[in-house]
């Protein structure tokens, strides 16, 4: 089901990005029974990023929730013909943000200014979120001349630990834990009047690169569908664990046993 002039406020979280991996997850072939049978993930090796990349925006979409009703929420707003989004936009008293999500699978994060490494990697999530946070500040100043800048923020889901030995100049790096009471807690910049003319415009289709999509409960539900699918599949990959190490244990067993007559005759 699609719809002819979709409202921005009412598109869900992560909604550009699964669009795309359920694009992807077509192109792959059904698994066989016995890849079933075994615990094969569903997921094509091109489609893990945006299973990933699409579990934190949701995630992080949860966690805004808890904001209280002056903050007003947008999700996933397309930006440019490159197929790239904003994951969110949230503006309230503090003023207007754009959300970075970035899920780390259980990483050692450091924070020293621009410097972002996650394990042995360096990852320019800061670059990524000042850049967003310039074009959206961009596109807001040709319709609101007034309006606050825009602030990027870059959001650290699922993480081992998060060490800032410095925060970035001009974004700031929290994680999900953490992000509504920090967002609470700065001092208002935006009245009442402010937040619903910035929304207002935000919410105008034209602004944004929205074309008529597959309808955001849809959207959800399928993902879900195929989220059910891959834990299913890890969790028979785990059962499967104790029986490999069974078959390898009494490999070597046996042939311990056949080497032990050798063995015996070399002594």
């Amino acid at each position: 089901m699609t719809i002819d002039a979709p409202s921005m406020r009412q598109r869900c979280p992560a909604q550009s990005i699964i669009e795309v991996l359920l694009l992807e997850q077509r192109l792959v072939a059904p698994r066989r029974r016995w890849e079933r049978l075994i615990g094969r993930s569903p997921l094509s090796a091109e489609s893990v990023r945006c299973f990933d990349a699409a579990r934190a925006e949701i995630a992080v979409g949860l966690t805004l929730h808890e904001l209280p009703r002056e903050w007003i929420v947008f999700h996933s707003l397309p930006v440019g013909d490159s197929g790239a989004d904003v994951d969110h936009l949230v503006i309230g008293p503090g003023g207007v943000f754009a959300l970075h999500s970035e899920r780390q699978a259980r990483q050692a994060v450091q924070v020293a200014g621009r410097s972002v490494q996650v394990g042995a990697r360096r990852i320019p999530y800061v670059r990524e979120a000042e850049y967003e946070a310039v074009c959206l500040t961009t596109l807001l100043a040709r319709w609101l001349p007034r309006s606050a800048s825009v602030h990027g923020v870059v959001v650290l889901v699922d993480t081992k630990s998060v060490t800032v030995k410095a925060q970035p100049a001009h974004v700031k790096v929290v994680e999900a834990a953490g992000l509504c009471a920090w967002l609470q807690a700065l001092p208002p910049v935006l009245t009442p009047l402010d937040r619903i003319e910035v929304a207002g415009f935000v919410e105008n289709p034209v602004l944004w690169q929205a074309l008529a999509a597959v309808q955001p409960a849809e959207i959800l539900q399928r993902f879900g569908a195929l989220e059910a699918e891959v834990a299913r599949a890890r969790r028979t990959r785990l059962l499967w664990l104790p029986l490999g190490l069974l078959l390898v244990a009494l490999g070597a067993a046996g042939m311990l046993l056949l080497l032990l007559p050798q063995l015996s005759g070399t002594l």
